[in-house]
Parts: C-alpha cells; sequence; structure tokens
C-alpha cells in the first residue's frame, strides 16, 4: 500500500513538473507558454496587471560591482532575467554582461546634461591664447537640473581627471546617435583677427567631431564677446565607448592675448540622443 502511494506521488509530481502554469484563467493561452498570467477583465475597472521586481536605481540591480568597467560582474547564468529601474522608468534585462534597458518609447531615447552652476568663475573651462598659441580644456557635464537634464540612455559616466585622462560618457549600447553641443562663450582680451573658438568632440581620446564658431567679425576688439555656439553631428558608437568635449582656440585665430571662458549658463549643455 505504501509503495502505490509512493508511486501515485511520484507521478502526481512528474505531471507538476511538467504542466503549465496559469494564473488568472481555467484555459490555457497558449500551448508553447510554460507561466501565463491571464487579464480575465478587460475593462479599466476590472484589469489586473503583472508587478515585476523593482529598484531605484542601478546600484540596487544584481551583480553591480564599482571597481568593473562596465559597472557590473558577469553570469551567464542570468541572461534574460528582468527588473524595473525606477531612475529611467525602464524594464531593464541582464544579458550576461551588463543591464539593458528595453521597452523603449518611439522617438528613441536621450541624454541631456549640463555645467555645475554653482562653478566658481575662477574654475569655468578656460582657453588662454597668446599670439598664435592656444591650449585646450575639458568642458565637464553632468546632472545638474532637475527640470532640464536626464540620463534616459544611463552614460552619464565622470571618469579621470578633468584636462587630464578625464572622460564623461560611456556608451551602454552600439548604434547611432545624434549630438548636439550647446556651450556659451566670453571672452576677454585683445584679438588682431576675428575670434573664433573650436568645439570639439573626443571619442576614445581622438577627435570625432569639430566645428570653428566665430564670436564676431570685428578686428582689435578688447572685452566682451559673448554668444552661444553649437555643434551638432551623427556618429557611430560601439559599446563601452567614451565621449567628452574640449574647447580651444580656432586654427585661423591670431590674438595679441585673449581668453575664452565657457559659462554654465541654460545654454551650455549636451543632448545625446539614440536613433
Amino acid at each position: 500500500m505504501r509503495k502505490k502511494i509512493y508511486i501515485a506521488a511520484l507521478l502526481m509530481i512528474a505531471k507538476i513538473a511538467y504542466s503549465q502554469v496559469i494564473i488568472g484563467s481555467a484555459t490555457n493561452p497558449s500551448p508553447n507558454s510554460m507561466f501565463s498570467v491571464v487579464n480575465k477583465d478587460d475593462n479599466a475597472a476590472q484589469s489586473k496587471g503583472m508587478m515585476i521586481p523593482t529598484v531605484s536605481n542601478e546600484t540596487e540591480l544584481p551583480l553591480y560591482n564599482a571597481s568593473q568597467p562596465n559597472r557590473f560582474d558577469k553570469d551567464p547564468s542570468m541572461q534574460g532575467m528582468i527588473m524595473y529601474r525606477k531612475d529611467i522608468q525602464r524594464v531593464v534585462v541582464y544579458d550576461g554582461d551588463i543591464w539593458k534597458p528595453t521597452f523603449y518609447e518611439t522617438g528613441g531615447r536621450t541624454t541631456r546634461a549640463s555645467m555645475n552652476p554653482a562653478t566658481a568663475e575662477n574654475d569655468f573651462p578656460s582657453v588662454g591664447c597668446i599670439l598664435i598659441g592656444c591650449g585646450e580644456k575639458d568642458v565637464p557635464f553632468g546632472f545638474h537640473s532637475t527640470t532640464l537634464d536626464g540620463d534616459k540612455l544611463g552614460i552619464i559616466d565622470p571618469q579621470g581627471t578633468v584636462n587630464n585622462n578625464f572622460n564623461n560618457f560611456t556608451f551602454k549600447e552600439s548604434g547611432f546617435y545624434k549630438i548636439l553641443i550647446s556651450l556659451k562663450v566670453k571672452t576677454s582680451g585683445i584679438h588682431v583677427s576675428p575670434p573664433v573658438i573650436s568645439f570639439r568632440a573626443l571619442k576614445n581620446g581622438a577627435i570625432l567631431a569639430r566645428n570653428d564658431v566665430p564670436l564676431n567679425e570685428a578686428i582689435l576688439i578688447t572685452a566682451g564677446a559673448n554668444r552661444v555656439g553649437t555643434m551638432e553631428f551623427l556618429a557611430m558608437f560601439d559599446k563601452g565607448d567614451k565621449l567628452k568635449v574640449q574647447v580651444s582656440g580656432g586654427v585661423s585665430i591670431l590674438t595679441v592675448a585673449d581668453v575664452y571662458k565657457i559659462v554654465p549658463t541654460d545654454g551650455t549643455f549636451i543632448s545625446i540622443e539614440k536613433l
């Protein structure tokens, strides 16, 4: 008798192990589904959804490790795991290497970053030009405006030291991106030729795009030229690529003594959209 009970229990366990799990209905919606949640009431008052596990930001995701280059340990056995990130309002899926946002909205996703408005003027990114010599300076961007800035791409990633080994953004996905750079420039000094400032986007340390922006047309002008200049371009980035913005004197510039400063206002920002 006991042997018969054991055999019956074993058969029941085997049946459960290979059966489909259906919640919300007695009818199987698909023969290929292992687990189904059925919404029986197709109206706003009665419809019920499914809540998946949520985290506030990427630091709460499984396998987060700030010491890793992409900030996550690898575990191929977790491929396909999903969670919901509240900060970017996206479902994210683990691909065995990193967590990727998914279920994107139509029209692409955009990261917008600005300069810190609390930056003292002495710390503004400044390029000093003496005769025909000009240096170059990094323009650091971050999340500083709660109303304008946002990082839906999750790529704001300041690394290194500004004006040394600095990188500002790390791309999480390969693809084409549209990038708009807008900088408010303040000048002071004496211009022997029309003042020109060069905006540069550097990908992995090499110049990817450049735009020489004329500030005015006059000769022998002393301090006071202020202008917002822009640069927009399309580029292909691979996963892990780095990006930063620099300013320098234009190639045609000739000055006695001149200084260009990037001012942290609403006119100074970068927008990066995945196409």
